[in-house]
């Protein structure tokens, strides 16, 4: 019987995806947490609390550091 496309990542990797995790999280919780009412209200469709962008950019600028070689 065959492997199935299962490859394993190097622990560089494990780490990063880790790392990734924890920001992809922070942003959902931004999310869950934000006033509603203030985005609902704002007339720019690009509105964001400061939690949520706060962790957009750790996201734009980890991808940069990691991903943009």
């Amino acid at each position: 019987m065959g492997k199935t496309g299962t490859t394993r990542k190097s622990k560089k990797q494990q780490a990063l995806d880790a790392e990734l995790g924890l920001i992809i999280d922070e942003m959902g919780r931004a999310m869950w947490a934000a006033n509603r009412d203030y985005i609902a209200r704002s007339t720019n469709p690009h509105e964001l609390t400061f939690n949520m962008t706060l962790a957009l950019h750790k996201f734009k600028y980890f991808c940069e550091d990691h991903y943009g070689k």
